[in-house]
C-alpha cells in the first residue's frame, strides 16, 4: 500500500529533523507493508515561493535519495501539504506542487470555519487548473466544522485522507472508520517523527480488519495505490 502523507524530508517543516531520522521512518513505513510513501513537507504561500519550496524539497530529496541507496526503504514520491489560502487556485505554478506524476494535489483547509470562499477555490482548482483538490487529514474537522459544511465537502466527491492515529483512539474512532467504509476515504499515516508522531499504518490497518473484515482492509490498501493513477 502506499502512505499518502508524510513528513519525512529532513529539515523540511515540523517533521523528521535529521536523514537518520527519515531513513528510520521509510524502514519503520517497509516493516509495515508499506511500498511507497508520499514526501509531503508542509507549504505555506504566505511565507515562500514555490520556486524557493521546490528547491528545498529537492536538495532534501537528493540528500535522502543518496543515504537510501541499497536499503530496504519504499518508493518514494514527492508531493506537498499546501495550506489553503484565498488565491491559491489563481497560482502560476500551482500544478507544481500536485503529487508526482498526478494531477492531484493535498490541500490542507483551515480550522476556521469554512466559508462560500473557501469552497470557491477549491472548485477553481478542478474546473479552471484541472488540478483536483484531496483533503488533508479529514478526520480532523469533525470538532471544529459545522455539520452542514462537513456534508457540503462530502459531496464534492474530493478524495479525503483519513489519519491512521485517529483510529487508536477508542472513543473517537467510529467517524473516522465510517468515513472509510462509506466515504472512500484514504488511511494516512501523516507521520512526523520517530517518537509521538511516528508511522502508525500498520496498526491501523490491523484495526480495519478486525473491524471492517479483511476484504475491506485489502480494498483499502488497494485504493491507496489506485489513488494517484486516475
Amino acid at each position: 500500500m502506499t502512505d499518502l502523507h508524510t513528513h519525512i524530508l529532513p529539515k523540511m517543516d515540523d517533521g523528521a529533523q535529521s536523514v537518520k531520522e527519515a531513513l528510520e521512518m521509510l524502514q519503520a513505513q517497509a516493516e509495515q507493508g508499506v511500498d511507497a510513501v508520499a514526501l509531503t513537507p508542509h507549504y505555506y504561500g504566505r511565507e515562500e515561493s514555490i520556486k524557493d519550496f521546490l528547491a528545498r524539497r529537492d536538495a532534501a530529496f537528493k540528500q535522502l535519495s543518496r543515504a537510501a541507496e541499497g536499503k530496504d526503504v519504499p518508493q518514494m514520491i514527492l508531493g506537498a501539504e499546501v495550506a489553503w489560502m484565498p488565491n491559491m487556485a489563481e497560482w502560476p505554478e500551482l500544478e507544481k506542487l500536485c503529487y508526482q506524476g498526478s494531477n492531484v494535489i493535498l490541500v490542507e483547509l483551515p480550522m476556521t470555519p469554512w466559508t462560500d470562499a473557501t469552497f470557491q477555490q477549491l472548485y477553481k482548482m478542478e474546473n479552471r487548473r484541472g488540478v483536483t483538490p484531496m483533503i488533508a487529514h479529514f478526520d480532523r474537522y469533525f470538532q471544529c466544522q459545522k455539520e452542514r459544511n462537513i456534508h457540503r465537502l462530502l459531496e464534492t466527491g474530493y478524495p479525503i485522507q483519513i489519519s491512521a492515529g485517529s483510529l487508536y483512539r477508542f472513543f473517537t474512532r467510529h467517524k473516522p472508520m465510517s468515513m472509510l467504509k462509506y466515504c472512500d476515504g484514504i488511511l494516512i499515516s501523516d507521520c512526523h517523527n520517530m517518537e509521538d508522531r511516528r508511522p502508525n499504518i500498520g496498526g491501523a490497518m490491523t484495526i480495519v480488519a478486525k473491524k471492517l473484515g479483511n476484504q475491506m482492509a485489502a480494498q483499502l490498501a488497494d485504493l491507496t495505490d489506485e489513488i494517484l493513477m486516475d
